[in-house]
């Protein structure tokens, strides 16, 4: 009785084994069919995604140069104030 209760453990185990090496296959093979999808959608718009990069460092120039004048008015203003007084 105690063999039979080793080899039933033993076929237990090697099952469960089984289905999680079956689980991890189909994971990863999903994993990669996403990958290959990212990567045609990414191929697919690339030149849109330059553009929009080149767009967003084109915004960032400007809002630099925004909050310069900004800056360089508050500075004036504050003068102005103090000659007020």
């Amino acid at each position: 009785m105690n063999a039979m209760g080793w080899q039933i453990g033993a076929v237990l185990i090697g099952a469960s084994s089984l289905i999680i090496a079956i689980y991890i296959s189909k994971l990863l093979h999903s994993t990669t069919k996403v990958v290959e999808k990212t990567y045609k959608i990414i191929d697919y718009n690339e030149r849109h995604i330059h553009e929009t990069i080149e767009n967003v460092a084109s915004i960032t120039r400007n809002a630099e140069e925004i909050t310069d004048v900004v800056t360089k008015l508050t500075s004036i203003t504050k003068v102005f104030k103090f000659l007020k007084k």
